[in-house]
């Protein structure tokens, strides 16, 4: 039976700003006694998707702010106590770190509700803190962001509020928007998708060098957390598929940017499918470093089964790279089938192996959906794209709506 609630999920793609935004724009705030934009993220400085596009978002809300004349503070739970000045998409902004003090954060947000018109809270784990500073200020108004697998089941009673009582809750694709729908009795109209964006800084139109240690040869590139309780990722699936791609092609290495806990058990599996000398195992890379293996990549793969987008996959088509993922969560959404790579069901080893040879074996394909992912990334998934759908949010909000 088909979920027709589910169905409805629409994402704010280009919604007509509001008078009160255009008159910010233009110089003439309508409303120039506006209380504060604040920002509260579970963490900015550290490696890992959440938080590139958290600090993607910080930025925006910073830009927002001035547009509307009025403040921005921004908080992070996780953070090292104490002011950090950060940068992000041509943005600076100031950050306060609470050194993981939940009750120091809580108290924060207390004393900046009163002077608060809206709040973006960047995770569900942090929704009561919307709901906390909606009961000093009932008249303001919080959205709360969902990234994937976290909300694709059921949440404990005090998540499931800090998302009800939100004017919205965001999501990354709609796969999750539906799930945001169905698991957490969500209104379908409450939920918005905002996809996220490529981040400049790994943009393929940057210059990057060589990355050290990488033999010449066909490379297969894989960027994860190598984390215990994220071993979806399907790391361990294609180091299995491995040695069939080598048959056919027996000068390709698989080169594993990331690490974790996790990272000792691909290497031993590595080992033991007999690989070890063809998987690489470089380490965690940011900046210019990392943007210089998707370079030196000729095929991007990550047939993940928990992904509720997948920032990895717009970084290697910024690149020109195809890409291979799992057909599940939210990959589907951002990997073209047959046009910027293709998608195999996951566990499934033969058809990975199949994608990956005939992809390292045909350097016209390559070019040609690596072609096409780029496109597709200068078309879609722009900073400017991100902040404008930021902008569109925050008018319905003041609307009164979602």
């Amino acid at each position: 039976m088909r979920d027709v609630r589910a169905e409805s999920v629409v994402p704010v793609v280009e919604v007509k700003s509001s008078k009160r935004a255009r008159g910010a724009r233009s110089g003439r705030d309508e409303h120039p006694a506006r209380g504060a934009i604040v920002g509260i993220f579970p963490e900015l400085m550290a490696v890992g998707g959440v938080q590139r596009i958290s600090l993607h978002t910080a930025a925006a809300l910073t830009a927002l702010a001035r547009q509307r004349g009025s403040r921005v503070r921004l908080f992070s739970l996780n953070d090292a106590w104490g002011r950090h000045e950060l940068g992000a998409c041509g943005e600076r902004f100031t950050v306060f770190g609470f050194g993981r003090s939940k009750a120091r954060l809580a108290g924060a947000v207390l004393a900046a509700a009163p002077r608060m018109d809206f709040a973006y809270v960047g995770h569900p784990n942090l929704g009561f803190l919307g709901v906390l500073a909606k009961v000093l200020r009932p008249w303001a108004r919080y959205c709360v962001a969902t990234y994937g697998i976290e909300v694709w089941k059921p949440l404990p009673v005090l998540r499931r509020l800090g998302l009800r009582w939100a004017c919205a809750a965001t999501s990354l694709s709609e796969f999750t928007a539906r799930k945001l729908v169905t698991a957490q009795s969500l209104a379908a109209e409450r939920v918005v998708v905002i996809p996220p964006a490529i981040d400049p800084d790994l943009s393929g139109g940057r210059s990057a060098g060589s990355p050290p240690a990488v033999p010449p040869g066909k490379i297969l590139l894989t960027v994860a957390r190598l984390s215990a309780s994220e071993r979806y990722k399907g790391v361990d699936h294609v180091i299995q598929a491995l040695p069939g791609v080598l048959q056919a092609a027996p000068g390709a290495y698989y080169v594993v940017v990331g690490d974790g806990d996790d990272r000792r058990r691909l290497e031993a599996l590595a080992a033991e499918a007999g690989v070890r000398d063809r998987v690489l195992f470089v380490g965690t890379k940011v900046g210019n470093d990392l943007a210089s293996y998707y370079a030196a990549c000729d095929v991007f793969v990550m047939p993940s089964w928990g992904e509720g987008f997948g920032v990895v996959f717009l970084e290697a088509m910024s690149h020109g790279k195809p890409v291979v993922a799992a057909n599940h969560g939210g990959a589907s959404e951002v990997v073209v089938e047959g046009s910027t790579g293709f998608l195999v069901e996951y566990g499934d080893l033969t058809a990975l192996t199949g994608r990956l040879v005939g992809l390292l074996d045909d350097e016209g394909l390559r070019r040609r959906l690596g072609d096409a992912g780029r496109r597709r990334v200068d078309e879609h998934y722009t900073f400017e794209r991100f902040r404008r759908r930021l902008e569109n949010l925050l008018a319905l909000s003041e609307r009164g709506a979602p």
